[in-house]
């Protein structure tokens, strides 16, 4: 079909919805689209596996009473969206749902992967217990979900969550192979990634949250958030099904963990992690097929003459308290109040899929529920006619597809959720009745499908008034929604989901591996050139590389086991020592006085030689008045900026942030960089700090001087560790080895988009 055909045919689609069916409508849309997900070309280099890990296997098993075990692969989103992927082989690793005892576990295992291409998990009963009822849907699932107050927060259960991650992360290594793409999936396996990239490095390792990522100010809530954001950020390509959640997450971990980001992703030791959006959809073709059984036409049709003169809206949720069932009553009850000619020609049919019926707060949501359905059957119903048709129960595909299409409308209330893709399962039934689809603001869902009428689920009125809106709606308009619904839907199924999220996965980890290519320091020759060296120059950065940065720079003394260490060095002939710092040249001189090591201090504006106790000055006089212009722009930027500070040395002025809101604090630098940038003075990246100093000085001038004095000596080992600023290029040739390490993140140099960029050599 042309691409003009195929496209009169979409916009006529209302008018000829009889003449076709939805698969020959879906099939014209996709040939538009090349049915190629974005980025897919990608993959073509790709003959790897897949490793699929999730909690739960997409299997049933059962143990017969003659002692066989039989199995049975499940059907959802996430098979379907794996099923659809081109040219893909992988395997799936996830626990069984029930404890295996160990004399089955061998058969079981080969059982699964033979029929099923599954590797399990086996969990003792508590731990899975503790981990996936105790802190994964304890703990995680409501404070994602928006509902602190429901906590239940217990050492014990987090121990499980880390015991359970750490079983899954030994199952994935011991079949791991260096081609192996590695997909981890959602809240119950968030500290995975980190555990098999301390065993595995080079893995290349994908995570998808299903679920909700609440914002910053409700994550802190959780005591392990820290754990939580770095097990997450060991990934290669991290996965949201929205924007929101992934700003959310950019937030946490500026807050947190104090990390830098960009729209598109985190920095983390140095290495930049790629943060994507990925909203998931479903398979239409299996309605759609459903809809030309026999079984499925035969029961639309007994619905309607069971409904005849009525309006009939949907629900289906499970019975969750974040489903918003109560709230979708009140609406109800509601509407009748304010429009009472619906009375007697409206009906909800509301399917409550149980949920967690063993824990208090689900029944205590299903209590309530029942007594709200009670209430307005009792206030508005009359006899042989209900307004509330509740059904505490699940139904099959059949009775759902069924249910749907006969529909006039669908009402989704959730107060929160991931993405609710009941919204698209009843769009993909409703290609001949073009039902309204009323849908929560707060459903992942409510930024894709933008055909829909989009409702707060806790303004009563408003659902009310939308229902009213949306049952007395025109053909035309509910058709035009319709089709912008349906035109999203077939084109963004999970088959695409799963293409796209793969095929970044790939992309991300191919750059990864050329950039961790750039060669390693390797220990043992370093310390084997060190060995066979006579003469050596090692240059040591002091903060970020001797200590750690520090909040408070005035407690960062040296300890004693670093001057030991620094006196060993210093007193083998063969060495000389240059200790880097932004410090200055007093403070220095008082930690390190009595070893025989050279000094550098406010980053190479003075400079102290080894057996000297005489600083000289890099850099010409320059006019005593330059700090008036600098010194009011400091203290600007501390008022405004709470918890940071500036410290005003002999050359250099230096203002930290590291006490300030992560947030904002960056903002400030940055715009305390772009006034700095029009003077004609050298601004200095710190971490957490923004330093100003003379352009005239140069941080390798010191170092250039003290190799040109040992050349003639014999020089023949460099050792530069740490954020020296200074690049080999910048001193003169060595006839031996130079070696460069750097510890400080790339996102220091990146942070500021107009400081020039340069990788540090690894």
């Amino acid at each position: 079909m042309s691409t003009s055909s195929s496209s009169t045919t979409t916009t006529t689609s209302t008018s000829t919805s009889t003449s076709r069916s939805p698969q020959q409508h879906y099939n014209n849309i996709r040939s538009s689209n090349d049915g190629m997900s974005p980025g897919l070309e990608s993959m073509s280099n790709f003959d790897g596996r897949l490793v699929v890990i999730s909690n739960r296997l997409p299997v049933s098993l059962k143990k017969e009473a003659d002692g066989t075990w039989t199995s049975k692969m499940s059907s959802g989103g996430l098979v379907a969206a794996l099923s659809g992927l081109k040219s893909t082989n992988y395997i799936w690793v996830g626990w069984i749902g029930s404890e295996i005892e160990e004399a089955d576990r061998e058969f079981v295992k080969k059982l699964l992967y033979e029929k099923h291409s599954c590797i399990p998990v086996f969990l003792s009963e508590k731990v899975a217990n503790d981990h996936y009822n105790g802190f994964s849907n304890g703990v995680l699932w409501p404070l994602f979900h928006y509902l602190p107050g429901n906590l239940d927060y217990e050492e014990s259960i987090w121990d499980a969550y880390v015991e359970a991650n750490q079983q899954f992360a030994d199952v994935v290594l011991s079949i791991y192979t260096p081609d192996d793409l590695l997909w981890v999936h959602d809240y119950h396996l968030m500290l995975m990634p980190e555990y098999i990239k301390k065993k595995q490095p080079e893995a290349k390792i994908g995570f998808f949250l299903h679920i909700p990522f609440p914002s910053s100010e409700i994550f802190r809530v959780l005591p392990c958030r820290k754990e939580i954001l770095m097990g997450v950020l060991h990934s290669n390509l991290i996965g949201f099904h929205t924007y929101d959640y992934a700003r959310h997450f950019f937030k946490a971990c500026t807050r947190m963990v104090g990390l830098e980001t960009a729209p598109n992703g985190v920095y983390l030791n140095g290495q930049f992690v790629p943060v994507g959006v990925f909203p998931v959809g479903i398979d239409p073709d299996k309605f759609f097929e459903l809809l030309q059984t026999e079984k499925v036409k035969n029961r639309i049709e007994e619905l309607k003459q069971n409904f005849k003169g009525q309006k009939i809206i949907i629900g289906i949720d499970r019975l969750d308290y974040i489903k918003g069932l109560p709230q979708k009553l009140e609406a109800m009850e509601k509407l009748f109040q304010k429009y009472p000619q619906w009375k007697g020609k409206l009906v909800l049919i509301q399917v409550a899929v149980p949920s967690r019926q063993d824990v208090e707060e689900y029944q205590k949501l299903k209590q309530n529920v029942e007594e709200l359905v009670g209430r307005i059957n009792g206030l508005y119903g009359s006899l042989g006619q209900q307004p509330i048709h509740y059904l505490f129960q699940s139904v099959d595909m059949s009775e759902l597809t069924a249910l749907y299409s006969v529909s006039d409308a669908c009402l989704i209330t959730s107060i929160r959720d991931g993405m609710n893709l009941v919204a698209q399962e009843y769009v993909s039934c409703q290609t001949e009745k073009k039902g309204a689809l009323i849908l929560s603001e707060f459903t992942g869902a409510a930024q894709s499908l933008s055909g829909a009428l989009i409702v707060n689920p806790w303004n009563t009125e408003d659902v009310a008034d939308s229902i009213n809106e949306a049952l007395l709606m025109s053909d035309k308009e509910r058709a035009e929604k319709h089709s912008m619904l349906f035109n999203f839907i077939v084109k963004h199924t999970a088959s695409h989901w799963g293409n796209g999220f793969v095929s970044e996965l790939f992309k991300a980890s191919s750059k990864a591996d050329r950039l961790s290519a750039t060669p390693e320091l390797n220990v043992d020759k370093v310390v084997a050139a060190y060995k066979a060296s006579t003469r050596r120059l090692l240059v040591l950065t002091y903060d970020g590389a001797l200590i750690p940065f520090s909040n408070h720079p005035r407690s960062c003394k040296p300890s004693e086991e670093l001057l030991t260490m620094l006196k060993k060095l210093a007193a083998d002939k063969g060495n000389e020592i240059y200790l880097m710092s932004g410090r200055d040249k007093k403070t220095l001189g008082e930690w390190f006085s009595g070893i025989n090591i050279g000094l550098s201090a406010e980053f190479g504006c003075f400079t102290k030689k080894c057996d000297s106790n005489e600083w000289e000055q890099m850099c010409p006089p320059m006019d005593p008045n330059w700090k008036e212009s600098i010194r009011p722009l400091f203290k600007y930027f501390t008022i405004r900026t709470p918890g940071s500070f500036f410290e005003e040395k002999e050359m250099l002025f230096t203002w930290h942030y590291r006490n300030a809101d992560p947030a904002f604090g960056s903002i400030q630098a940055r715009e305390l960089h772009l006034h700095l940038d029009n003077l004609p003075l050298d601004v200095i990246v710190g971490e957490k700090t923004l330093g100003v100093r003379s352009n005239n000085i140069n941080p390798a001038t010191s170092i250039r001087r003290a190799v040109l004095d040992l050349v003639p000596k014999g020089l023949d080992f460099v050792l530069m560790i740490g954020d020296t600023h200074i690049h080999q290029s910048e001193l003169p040739v060595v006839n031996g080895t130079m070696c460069t390490v750097s510890v400080v993140s790339l996102a220091r140099i990146v942070h500021f988009q107009d400081v020039p960029k340069s990788d540090p050599k690894i």
